[in-house]
């Protein structure tokens, strides 16, 4: 007994495929989109993107996770910086004190060379610590908030097998905002390169390899995937 197929075309990858007459459900062998087939006369398809929404859940967990994160580290990093703040103060504060007593007590011993004035010399340190603190956590506060803007790119090890939507979500996990997926339009048949395959990734117009830099999280990213010419 022969089985009847019918031609029709995956609505995410644009591939042509052969589908056996009667069946209410199919599944792309090039992307693997799900497709529900309706009105077995007109053959009228759509598609079930069950993937998109998954990923639309378990992005929108994601997000919220990390605005706890970001907002506890942001918590962190204030009660640190008053920290940093009052020990700094409180040893500048000491240190002067120190350095007056000192003067004043070894002045009024009447000996040069009193161990009084090693007050001094202490209460000098105590002030040059605290300044040291003070310059130091400034600067290392200002790295952080550069460091803020910034995000890695993920692991780009043999990318050109992965499907672009793959890639895109490695992007978007990664922290970067500003990602556009291009067809390049370029197979015929799709033997030897898949639809939806990477071809290329790009970011603020250099060309990625396997080195993962750091760019601040809006640059453009383009990911452009081979595509059945239509």
């Amino acid at each position: 007994m022969s089985v009847s197929l019918i031609p029709i075309r995956c609505p995410k990858c644009g591939a042509n495929l052969n589908i056996e007459e009667g069946r209410s459900t199919a599944f792309c062998t090039y992307c693997g989109t799900k497709i529900l087939i309706h009105n077995e006369n007109e053959h009228i398809y759509r598609h079930i993107d069950e993937a998109g929404i998954k990923k639309a859940e378990t992005d929108q967990m994601m997000m919220l996770k990390k605005m706890e994160l970001a907002e506890k580290n942001r918590v962190d990093r204030e009660k640190t910086k008053k920290l940093k703040v009052i020990i700094s103060l409180s040893m500048a504060v000491l240190g002067m004190l120190l350095m007056v007593l000192g003067f004043i007590l070894g002045h009024n011993s009447g000996d040069p060379d009193s161990g009084l004035y090693a007050l001094a010399m202490v209460g000098m340190f105590s002030l040059l610590g605290g300044a040291y603190i003070w310059l130091f956590s400034k600067k290392k506060d200002e790295d952080d908030d550069d460091l803020g803007d910034k995000t890695k790119v993920p692991d780009l090890t043999d990318y050109q097998k992965d499907n672009y939507i793959v890639m895109k979500t490695k992007f978007e996990d990664a922290g970067f905002t500003n990602i556009k997926c291009i067809p390049l339009n370029d197979l015929t048949v799709g033997l030897m390169k898949k639809p939806g395959m990477v071809a290329s990734i790009s970011v603020n117009g250099i060309i990625q390899d396997s080195e993962r830099r750091k760019y601040s999280k809006d640059a453009p990213v383009i990911i452009s995937y081979h595509s059945l010419n239509r």
